[in-house]
């Protein structure tokens, strides 16, 4: 897949660096390019959830890949200058979404220090929307103060998956950010 060559070549990078995990951000992008290259494919064939096939209770957990770019528009992942975590959950019962996107890492091989909470999340059919803020650090051209709005779909016939993307303003100029998830199962 061309549009993944560049995530190939991080991912050498990464396997030349020496050492991996928690104390190399390089490597941690790299792991988290190849986390949401597998997200993607698992997803991309995936239609919306029918607002008819929701559910109407219970909780479901995500867990995914963000990546934030400066610029207007939403980033996608192949392209994110940023990739972290995504940690969503969804009360059905409530109409509600909730979490956190964290763990940051940038292509440069920069660990970005914060998170971003995500709040007044709401579902509404099979979609939801909601608001994210928080700073992320770690360096002169690194955010800072993020705010932004976003908004996505389930995917699957059980609201196996997410999608979305959004957009926001930083103390670094206008960000662009987009994720998918996968339903925890456990």
């Amino acid at each position: 897949m061309v549009k993944y060559m560049m995530l190939g070549g991080m991912m050498a990078l990464a396997a030349c660096s020496g050492s991996g995990g928690s104390d190399n951000p390089v490597a941690e992008y790299a792991e988290d390019a190849a986390r949401a290259e597998r997200i993607i494919d698992d997803t991309e064939r995936l239609n919306g959830t029918s607002a008819a096939a929701m559910p109407v209770r219970g909780r479901a957990e995500y867990d995914g890949v963000v990546g934030l770019a400066f610029g207007g528009a939403p980033a996608s992942l192949e392209r994110a200058e940023m990739i972290g975590e995504l940690d969503l959950d969804a009360d059905f019962g409530t109409g509600t979404i909730s979490g956190e996107m964290d763990d940051f890492n940038t292509r440069d091989g920069r660990k970005l220090e914060g998170e971003l909470r995500i709040s007044d999340g709401r579902i509404t059919g099979s979609g939801f929307s909601g608001a994210t803020s928080g700073a992320l650090t770690g360096g002169s051209d690194a955010p800072g103060r993020i705010d932004a709005t976003f908004s996505g779909e389930f995917l699957g016939s059980d609201a196996d998956a997410i999608a979305g993307t959004g957009s926001g303003i930083s103390a670094g100029g206008n960000v662009g950010l987009v994720f998918r998830g996968l339903r925890d199962r456990d």
